[in-house]
Parts: C-alpha cells; sequence; structure tokens
C-alpha cells in the first residue's frame, strides 16, 4: 500500500513537470509558420522563381480519404517516407511544376500559364529536387519544435500515377494536411502546395497521445498483392554512346553508329531510374531476339547441356 502511494506522488510529480500541451490554434500556426520556411528554403536555389507565400491551412487528424481528396486534380503527386517506412503525400499542382521547369530552362517565370496536360518523367525530374529540399527544411525548421506530431524527417518516395491506388499504398489513419498557396513574381499565376503526413504522438509531451492502432491484416495483404500484380517497365540497353551536343544535333538520317561483337555480351537490364538490374547475353529464342539473364560464376563455368537460346555471335 505504501509502495503504491509512494509510486503515484512519483508519477504526479513527474507529470507536473512535463510541459503542457501547445493549444491547438497555437500548434497550427507554429506548423503554418514551419512550413513557410520550408517553402521560402526550398525555392532558394531556383533563380528567377520569385515564391511568394499565400495562405496557408493545416488539418490535424484527417483520415486518409479526406485528406487525399485535397490532392491537386493537376499536376504531381508523390509518395513520401520516413526511415521506419510511413508513407504519406505530396502534391504539387500543375503550375508549380511549369514554373519549376521554366525557370531551369529558361530562368523566368513566363506570365501565360500553360493549359494541363499529363505529368512526364521529366517533370517529375525537374521538380524533385524543390521536393527534397522542402522536405529536408521541413525536418529542421522542425525539429525543435515542442508538440510536433509527425515524422522527423520524410523522404521522397516515387510518383502515384494512379491515384485510385493511394488507399492501398496508404493505411487508413490519421494524417496532418498541410495545403499551401504559393505565387511566383511579377506574374499573377497561382499554384498550390499539398503535403499529408501521418499523424504522431507529440514530441516532448510524453504519452499522452493515443497509441496507434495496428494495421489491419487484409489492407497488408492487399498492399502487398497489388504491389506484386504493378508493371515495372524494363530497358535492356545494347551500349551506352556519349558524343559532344555539337556532333549530335547534326545528326542526320543514314548516320551510323558502329559496335563490335563484343557489346553483344555486355547487355545491362535497367528499370525506369537507370539502375542496373542484372546483366545479360543478347541472343535468340524462338526465332525472336532475347536477353538471357547471366547467371553466376558457378553456373556459368557449367552451363546447361541444352540451352534453348542461341546466341547471336554464334550467327555471324
Amino acid at each position: 500500500m505504501t509502495r503504491s502511494l509512494a509510486h503515484d506522488a512519483l508519477r504526479r510529480k513527474i507529470a507536473a513537470h512535463q510541459p503542457a500541451a501547445p493549444a491547438a490554434a497555437e500548434l497550427n500556426a507554429d506548423m503554418s509558420h514551419v512550413f513557410g520556411r520550408a517553402l521560402r528554403r526550398a525555392a532558394m536555389p531556383f533563380d528567377g522563381l520569385g515564391l511568394t507565400l499565400g495562405p496557408i491551412a493545416v488539418q490535424r487528424g484527417q483520415p486518409l480519404q479526406v485528406a487525399a481528396a485535397n490532392l491537386p486534380e493537376q499536376g504531381l503527386v508523390a509518395a513520401v517516407e520516413d526511415e521506419h517506412g510511413l508513407r504519406g503525400l505530396i502534391g504539387l499542382s500543375a503550375p508549380l511544376i511549369d514554373a519549376l521547369i521554366e525557370v531551369q530552362t529558361t530562368g523566368r517565370v513566363e506570365a501565360m500559364a500553360l493549359p494541363p496536360r499529363p505529368v512526364t518523367r521529366i517533370d517529375e525530374a525537374l521538380s524533385r529536387d524543390f521536393i527534397d529540399l522542402l522536405l529536408s527544411a521541413m525536418a529542421q525548421e522542425g525539429q525543435k519544435m515542442m508538440g510536433r506530431d509527425w515524422p522527423d524527417r520524410m523522404s521522397y518516395g516515387s510518383r502515384i500515377a494512379d491515384r485510385s491506388q493511394i488507399n492501398l499504398l496508404l493505411p487508413d489513419r490519421d494524417y496532418v494536411m498541410l495545403q499551401g498557396e504559393v505565387g511566383f513574381d511579377a506574374v499573377t499565376r497561382r499554384a498550390h502546395v499539398v503535403l499529408i503526413m501521418p499523424r504522431l504522438a507529440p514530441v516532448g509531451l510524453g504519452s499522452t497521445a493515443p497509441a496507434l492502432a495496428p494495421l489491419d491484416p487484409s489492407w497488408v495483404g492487399a498492399r502487398e498483392r497489388m504491389i506484386a500484380a504493378l508493371p515495372l517497365p524494363l530497358d535492356a540497353v545494347l551500349m551506352r554512346l556519349h558524343h559532344p551536343l555539337a556532333q549530335v544535333e547534326r545528326l542526320a538520317v543514314g548516320d551510323l553508329f558502329a559496335f563490335g561483337p563484343a557489346d553483344l555480351q555486355a547487355v545491362t537490364l535497367v528499370d525506369l531510374e537507370g539502375r542496373v538490374l542484372a546483366h545479360g547475353r543478347l541472343g535468340q529464342a524462338g526465332g525472336r531476339r532475347a536477353l538471357r539473364v547471366q547467371a553466376s560464376d558457378a553456373r556459368a563455368a557449367n552451363p546447361a547441356p541444352s540451352d534453348p537460346m542461341t546466341e547471336l555471335s554464334n550467327h555471324s
């Protein structure tokens, strides 16, 4: 009994010295300030962008379906992820994508907005630095923020082309959503940035937040099946050439690029990001061109007696 009373007294003392949770309005104002500073820092390396801030809205405890409905209808939507695999979303509206491309190609933001169009791999590549800088700045600006309830550091994952798959890529839990309107110096175009992050227990406030519910096993299984069925485009690269830009600009019909028989033995299989997945040999199978993935050193030293693939070099 005495031990229980002493334990209760100790808990009251600890609770009395814990910092009080900031009010919701104060927390939202701090988070809006963090997001605004992060947007400015992300825009600094892009000369000519002239990013200006408009209203910033903060909403906490949003379910996935509600948060995802606020993503820009036209523009880039991508998954973001922390070191523990917790996922969120980021969306850049089409006017911001166009502005980022314009300042990196012409050095300025054009006054006239472009009509909506599908996002391409080039759009993603030219916008990724801005997103990476924004996420890094969010981590730095919010590092010492009391009551922060989002992950320490989110990183760019991959573009989401089919938004109907969002509910399989992310679990249905509470999210923190930031919506920022931005503009550009000397033009009237407006754009939007939406950042959606999983909501966690507040930092520095003890365990006052409710524990997160475990992931639904049926959702985990459905997500794994969906990911396993996703098509993965692959390119078989026979050789890579490097020529001066001036020479490439002078290319005309009939120009030839020579390569030797040895190039047939050094084919690489790469994904859309250019990452090498495997090496192989070019040949034939069933009358069609084929690529055989190279075996391990042990198997390469002892090839199978019957090989359905005929090396092209044997028919040269």
